[in-house]
């Protein structure tokens, strides 16, 4: 900050105006004359020559003008506007525009003005006196200037007059509620400005900077200043003429503006609007455009702007030799320049001078339309706005190749992924680097931009390799400093490391895991190419830590454990919401917003759960729940929602489901609570049903090594040996029953007794039976105080109580020691922070005194006491502290009720209302204690009682009086008739001490109003207000009364889990076993029998890898279900909300869809790689070696579970098959068992069958013998998934749910009575009742009722769908009645290399590219395609669909129809089909579904002469590069794509195995 004297005193040195310093008469002026110069004598600088025009001297501007110090300078103070803006003002000569000023400019600006550097400069230019615009064209105008200057921190420069287009953006920069300061700079002349005498310092010093301004009614040929200007410069140049010095200046201003916040030798980027305009507006655009600046111009906003449009559409490009070679410029026809000057004409021929400006204006007009690349043209259409066309033109200006990064780097700053998909990837001209990949992707991430990086992701760029530790650190190094997580990481006076953020996290976890970000690899040892294995997670902590959570959701859709990184994401915004209460931040929208992301989050892990609960059986995602995860510090998902407490998760079904198998032990779920009640002493526990256990490697382990008369390596060997790989003649449920046992007698007790629920049962049991010892040795056993017991006064029930209440210690002590937390004194904390835990302790400290003071003493020592109810000994504080203890212990027994589902909420919500009545008792005591005193002076004034007996008596009375305890009858009648104050303490009655009667008559009504006024405002509304907080209280806890119960149900579960299976006081011996057990593992040495399993346990394969492997599937194929549920998808969907730049990306990232695709095509390929192994007949087969086949078990059992798929008996020898199946006969056998072997096969589907068979196959080598194979399988066995998703699209319908095995129509389904859906949206071309339809066939009408996959049945008179059930009836958002024929092409062409005529290859496989198209209202891309019409084919479909969508054919001229007809139809003259069935899509219904054909095609780049143009309903036809699997296409079209590939021997990103699968 400047001082104003620093200013001042550089101002006069510095900065200088000019004035007219000889005076000669041009015109007498109505009170005195006008020189030249535009001003009269006594506004001239005294001491002025004085001449006569009769002397005939011409008065010029060099000779006769000097530069005299600045006299204007300061801040405006508007008097006529309604304005708080007081905007800087500064008087200055024309002169010091020029380059040589540019340090005195850049001072100004920089330190006295102290402006924040701009990210972009916007020049507007336009009309001002004369301004027509129509108001629509202004307010697009408006929003599109201020989504520029947000996005960029632009600066914007006018001419600063209150009019035209200047007041248009002063209006809209004074409306706006942008938190930081918009610099709107106004370029003006001093000579024109009104009232600028007001803003002379005639007789001010500069340090009164505050100058007052009228703006009023300024005359003709002057302006006022537009009010809403943070800055104006006022150029002088000694004339009021209209001489354009102005525009000289603001060019030059503009040009030192860029220069001076150029960076790293790259100027500012400038950019100049313009919006209708005239004379002075086509001179400035000319002048922007030759400094190379781009110009956007308004089209529609009339005069200037329209013409220099025109001049623009006409000029036509011409090639000129110019300095010895050809030059290509745009020139203007000369047909076209007689109706430029018309139009000139009619614009500026009515001006001064109108004749010389339109040969002025049309010889620039004809330079402008050479500059036309420079030039961008936005029109009104709503298509995109003003922004977008700003940012395209400073994109185009910036150059080709080598200005990539910059392109990039400001569409990024201005956040339109749009923009530079267009003009960047798309063209496809320029490749970049991993190096600037990486680098934009960095840049992208710390703005915030979660559309770009999804476009460089889709492009190329990889966030695994993008993703260092140094790239990480970096990353957090540079976080928004006002960001929470900042200001905890920012402790120390160094830059923040991994393992600072590590730290962060464990206490986020309150440190319950070791993150991965404290290993010394990521900090001391760090190096460039450390990279993680899970990047998406890790970044999605980073965007939750930094409250990005549209960023944190992105990451999340590519996460490997999307379930875990979501509730970590929920933790840690509930984390900074929490430190921003701690911080006493006021701020309710970042309040509200951290919350809400933490509720968005929660909500994705349920969603996910759901998903996975529904889409799979239960041993499924019970797997999901416990596998641990390595990112995660080795926690599984039960106890990281556990942890973090997700009350939400918690009460998931899942989580309870699994909560109560735990609940359960082995005991069956639907055993009877009174059988197990009944069946508590053994043996009767093994009466009970319990579940099978699995044959685990540990149980043959202990079957081998007890084996008779072999040693250890050869039971290895038997175990670990080749198993012969021979079909399976059972069914998977009877082979899923070889792995299972039943319990021996026991481990039937054993689990009996360690079952939580038998626990509970237990220790409320024994809870019950020491509560009722207890009262009975305080209520009756009174006796022994009378009895001659010299030795003690205890009993054997009190021997009882004491080893029950010791043998809570060591299960307090066992809880502190379970607690996850690593930290001690944070165990502590965590096991006190339960009400109950604090309950037992000070329960067994008063336990534990009472005990002493009634062992210390005996029976003939109490009865030998001398009154010993009157004197207040041992003994009765004995049987006060047991009293307290027994009261203590009866409430604690209400934690038992938690179970309860009616009962636990009610307990609560006790819990809540008893908060809410600690704090109100402080509001009591304010009344009670007012009152109390003041009554107790005046009804007792003289009372020399003790001032304790005195205070309880006053608070015994006023407490009483809330409940209505008032003794009206004796309420101060002593004062009414006189009475001795001190008569009832015994001492003697003075007179001092007698009240009189009308002292006491003036106490008494006192206190009577007091009373009366206390009653009024306690019992009244005192009480009714904790009433009305009591009822709050109810209505919020009956609300989550299911979350709560599910919440204390886990709590109970899981301590009782944990509890000895033992109940107090007998768990003491549960625990002196355990010690013992301990001692003699730790120091007596173990016998060679544990030796052995143990040492043979450690070689077997660890099962955790592959089984969290088989989870991150799982979740993977859920979440990309759960994202395309998010999507629009289907043919007839509507969009539920219009697109905007904050939510478009959100659910629409497949860059990572590999995760579901990649492993189905490894499942396919290796298939192919098996089959390819079956010799043909005469031919040697090949063998299968051991490493064919996984050593995972549970792969093994996936295997037995396949219907007749090649066994593995998992306690058999393995060994390497001899041969194979040799003849194409058993090939075909092979092939048939596995798509259609038995009605379960069906069921499951032919896809599942091949995963599991495939799960166990090793890595291929030769993939392509078969693939065609493969391929035909994935399209001749159709789909049946998307159909099944709920809502249907485009409405709140809910299919009604389906398992897996009722979706065939063979399986008898009861209650199956699906909701039924018409869409009134749609056309239909079939009646309301389908009866009378000739359906499998073509019907009268020429309609094709036939189905591709044959004859369909019906229910009822309505057509049902051959595939299976849907869950939704009626025809949805389709026009006919059962199938519903569409017709699509494949339209391919094989990418050429940029830089060469080669193709582009991956590998050996060349790449081709597809066409598709976009329809308005879906993200989706889908092949050209459209509705088979009545008596029309489906190659006459495929030809109008590709006319009408990709050409807009009714939008071409006669010629180009008839073109384009015969050169679509010459291409798909050689097309040939690919695939023709059933199509899985959202919008099938039971009664109707689509069938699709698709032909495929190969065209040259020459194939069409006409460029694609989007037809109706079309938003965009584009060829996309097949080098991946592409993110956007429709789900169900991949596979016919990824078969059209294989056909072509193309390079298929379907089929490519990577690592990670």
């Amino acid at each position: 900050l400047y001082s104003n004297s620093s200013y001042e005193q550089w101002i006069k040195k510095e900065i200088k105006v000019r004035e007219c310093c000889v005076f000669i008469k041009k015109t007498d002026g109505q009170l005195e004359p006008i020189c030249y110069c535009g001003n009269v004598r006594s506004a001239h600088v005294e001491g002025i020559q004085i001449v006569s025009n009769n002397e005939n001297e011409k008065w010029e501007k060099a000779a006769h003008t000097t530069l005299t110090e600045c006299n204007a300078v300061g801040k405006i103070n508007f008097l006529d506007e309604d304005t708080t803006v007081q905007p800087e003002y500064l008087r200055i000569a024309s002169d010091y525009g020029d380059s040589a000023n540019i340090l005195r400019m850049e001072r100004l600006l920089r330190e006295f003005w102290c402006l924040n550097p701009p990210g972009l400069l916007i020049s507007v230019i336009g009309g001002n006196k004369s301004f027509s615009v129509s108001g629509d064209i202004c307010q697009t105008f408006q929003h599109g200037l201020m989504n520029a200057v947000k996005s960029t921190n632009g600066w914007i420069i006018t001419s600063g007059q209150d009019e035209g287009v200047t007041k248009i953006v002063g209006d809209i920069v004074g409306r706006s509620t942008m938190t930081s300061k918009i610099y709107t700079i106004g370029v003006a002349r001093w000579g024109r400005t009104w009232n600028n005498e007001m803003l002379l310092k005639k007789n001010q010093r500069y340090h009164e900077r505050l100058v007052d301004y009228s703006s009023s009614d300024p005359k003709d040929e002057t302006f006022s200043l537009e009010p809403n200007h943070s800055h104006f410069f006022l150029v002088d140049d000694g004339t009021t003429d209209d001489s354009g010095v102005e525009i000289k200046f603001r060019l030059e201003l503009e040009f030192l503006i860029t220069k001076i916040y150029e960076k790293d030798g790259v100027r500012l980027p400038m950019i100049t609007i313009m919006l209708e305009g005239g004379y002075q507006s086509v001179e400035m655009a000319l002048n922007s455009l030759r400094t190379g600046q781009p110009l956007v111009i308004i089209k529609g906003s009339g005069r200037a702007a329209d013409i220099i449009c025109y001049a623009c559409e006409v000029a036509v490009m011409r090639e000129d030799y110019e300095e010895g070679r050809f030059v290509q410029k745009h020139i203007i026809p000369e047909d076209a320049k007689k109706d430029l000057q018309d139009m000139l004409e009619a614009c500026f021929s009515a001006r001064k001078n109108g004749t010389q400006k339109v040969k002025d204006s049309l010889k620039m007009l004809l330079e402008i339309a050479s500059y036309k690349k420079s030039i961008t043209i936005y029109k009104i259409d709503g298509s995109n706005p003003l922004d977008f066309a700003i940012l395209s033109s400073l994109m185009k200006s910036i150059g080709e190749n080598a200005a990539k990064m910059r392109q990039m780097r400001l569409a990024i700053t201005w956040g339109h992924e749009k923009v530079a998909k267009e003009l960047i990837f798309e063209k496809k001209d320029y490749r970049f680097k991993t190096e600037e990949l990486n680098s934009l992707l960095f840049f992208s991430i710390i703005k915030g931009r979660v559309g770009f990086i999804k476009l460089l992701l889709d492009n190329g760029a990889d966030l695994k390799n993008f993703l260092t530790a140094p790239q990480l650190t970096k990353l957090y190094n540079v976080m928004p400093k006002n960001s929470a997580a900042s200001r905890l990481l920012m402790r120390y006076d160094r830059a923040i490391s991994l393992r600072d953020v590590g730290e962060l996290l464990q206490r986020i976890m309150e440190g319950t895991y070791h993150s991965i970000l404290t290993h010394e690899r990521y900090n001391q040892d760090m190096a460039d190419d450390d990279r993680f294995d899970n990047p998406y997670d890790l970044m999605v902590i980073y965007a939750s830590l930094i409250d990005a959570p549209d960023m944190a959701r992105f990451f999340w859709e590519s996460s490997r454990t999307p379930i875990a990184s979501a509730l970590i994401a929920y933790k840690v915004f509930l984390f900074l919401d929490k430190m921003e209460g701690k911080w006493a931040r006021i701020d309710e929208e970042m309040t509200e917003r951290l919350e809400a992301a933490a509720e968005n989050f929660e909500k994705l892990a349920c969603d996910m759960m759901t998903m996975c609960y529904h889409s799979y059986e239960k041993q499924d995602w019970v797997q999901i729940l416990v596998v641990p995860l390595k990112e995660w510090g080795g926690l599984n998902l039960f106890d990281l929602a556990t942890i973090i407490e997700a009350k939400n998760f918690i009460a998931h079904v899942a989580y309870q489901s699994y909560l109560t198998d735990i609940w359960m032990g082995q005991l069956k779920p639907t055993t009877n609570t009174f059988k197990m009640l009944c069946c508590l002493i053994p043996p009767f526990p093994a009466l009970l049903n319990y579940n099978q256990l699995p044959m685990t490697k540990q149980d043959i382990a202990r079957q081998l090594l007890r084996g008779g008369g072999q040693d250890i390596s050869h039971r290895r060997k038997k175990l670990d040996g080749d198993v012969e790989f021979q079909p399976s003649t059972s069914t998977p449920d009877e082979d899923s029953k070889l792995n299972m046992r039943d319990l021996t007698m026991k481990e039937k007790l054993y689990f009996f007794y360690t079952s939580p629920i038998i626990k509970f049962f237990l220790n409320v049991s024994s809870y019950l039976v020491f509560l009722f010892l207890y009262a009975y040795g305080l209520l009756v056993n009174n006796e022994a105080m009378y009895i001659d017991k010299a030795t003690t006064r205890l009993e054997w029930q009190d021997i009882y109580s004491l080893v029950f209440v010791l043998s809570t210690v060591p299960v307090e002590i066992t809880q502190i020691r379970n607690t996850r937390t690593k930290n001690t004194w944070k165990k502590i904390q965590d096991h006190f922070s339960d009400t109950y835990n604090i309950m037992d302790t000070v329960a067994v400290c008063m336990f534990s005194v009472a005990f002493v003071f009634k062992a210390c003493t005996t029976a003939n020592e109490v009865a030998s006491s001398v009154d010993v109810l009157n004197n207040f000994g041992i003994y009765n504080a004995d049987r006060l502290l047991s009293s307290l203890f027994f009261a203590f212990y009866c409430f604690r027994f209400v934690q038992m009720f938690e179970i309860n589902a009616q009962i636990g909420p009610k307990v609560f919500m006790l819990k809540r209302m008893a908060v809410d009545l600690f704090f109100f008792l402080f509001l009591l005591m304010v009344f009670l204690t007012s009152y109390g005193v003041s009554s107790q002076a005046l009804l007792y004034p003289y009372r020399e009682e003790s001032a304790s007996i005195a205070f309880f008596e006053l608070i015994q009375r006023s407490y009483l009086n809330v409940f209505g305890e008032i003794d009206l009858e004796s309420f101060g009648v002593h004062l009414t008739k006189g009475h001795c104050s001190v008569q009832a303490t015994g001492h003697e009655c003075n007179q001092d001490h007698v009240i009189t009667t009308k002292v006491g008559m003036v106490n008494y009504y006192v206190a009577f109003v007091l009373l009366s006024v206390y009653l009024l405002f306690v019992n009244v509304m005192l009480i009714n207000l904790l009433i009305a907080i009591f009822s709050n209280t109810y209505e919020n806890v009956e609300q989550k009364s299911g979350i709560i119960y599910k919440m204390q149900r886990a709590q109970m579960i899981l301590e009782f889990r944990e509890r000895p299976p033992l109940p107090n006081p007998f768990s003491l011996l549960f625990f002196a076993i355990e010690l013992a057990k301990y001692i003699y593992k730790k120091y007596i040495r173990k016998c060679d029998y544990e030796k052995d399993l143990q040492k043979y346990m450690m070689s077997m394969p660890n099962r955790h890898s592959s089984a969290a492997y088989r989870s991150s599937l799982m979740e993977a194929e859920c979440r990309s279900q759960y994202i395309q549920n998010t999507r629009s998808n289907g043919f007839f969907t509507k969009s539920t909300s219009n697109p905007t730049p904050d939510n478009k990306t959100e659910g629409i990232h497949q860059n990572q869809y590999n995760d579901l695709l990649i492993k189905i095509s490894r499942v396919e390929v290796q298939l192919a790689n098996l089959l390819d192994r079956i010799p043909a007949a005469g031919k040697p087969a090949n063998r299968l070696s051991a490493g064919d086949l996984a050593d995972d078990e549970d792969a093994v059992a996936e295997i037995t579970g396949a219907p007749s798929i090649p066994t593995v008996g998992s306690a058999q020898p393995r060994k390497t098959p001899k041969s194979l199946p040799r003849t194409k006969s058993e090939k075909d056998l092979i092939i048939a068992k596995i798509k259609f072997s038995n009605e379960k096969a069906a069921k499951v589907g032919w896809r599942e069958a091949i995963n599991k068979t495939l799960d166990v196959i090793g890595e291929p080598t030769e993939r392509q013998v078969m693939m065609n194979v493969v391929e035909s399988w994935k399209c001749a066995v159709p789909k049946h998934t998307l159909c099944l998703q709920s809502p249907y699209p485009g409405t709140k319908v809910d299919r009604m749910s389906l398992k897996k095995e009722q979706i065939d129509w063979s399986e008898n389904v009861n209650d199956y009575d699906p909701p039924k859906h018409e869409s009134t949206d749609i056309p239909k071309l079939d009646p309301s009742n389908p009866f009378g339809i000739k359906f499998n066939q073509i019907d009268d009408e020429g309609v094709n009722r036939n189905s591709y996959s044959g004859n369909y049945g019906f229910l009822g008179t309505y057509p049902r769908n051959p595939v299976g059930r849907t869950g939704l009836s009626g025809r949805g958002n389709l026009p006919r009645w059962g199938p519903n024929h569409v017709a699509g092409v494949v339209m391919l062409r094989w990418k050429k290399e940029p830089a060469a005529s080669t193709h582009m290859v991956i590998g050996t496989k060349p790449v081709v590219e597809v066409l598709l198209i976009r329809t308005t209202g879906s993200e989706n891309l889908i092949f050209p395609q459209g509705f088979v019409a009545k008596s029309q084919t489906a190659a006459t479909t495929q030809e109008e669909a590709v006319l009408e969508q990709c050409f807009n054919i009714t939008s071409l001229t006669p010629n180009l129809q008839s073109t384009a007809k015969k050169q679509v139809k010459a291409v798909l003259k050689t097309s040939h089909e690919v695939y023709k069935g059933y199509l899985d899509d959202q919008i099938n219904t039971d009664n109707a579904w689509l069938e699709i054909s698709v032909s495929m095609v190969t065209v040259d780049d020459c194939a069409f002469s006409i460029n694609f143009k989007e037809g109706a309903g079309i938003q965009e036809v584009t060829w996309v590069l097949v080098n991946h699997p592409i993110s956007r296409l429709q789900s169900n079209l991949q596979s016919i794509l990824s078969k059209a590939l294989s056909q072509q021997n193309a390079y298929n990103p379907y089929s490519t195995i990577t690592d990670d699968s």
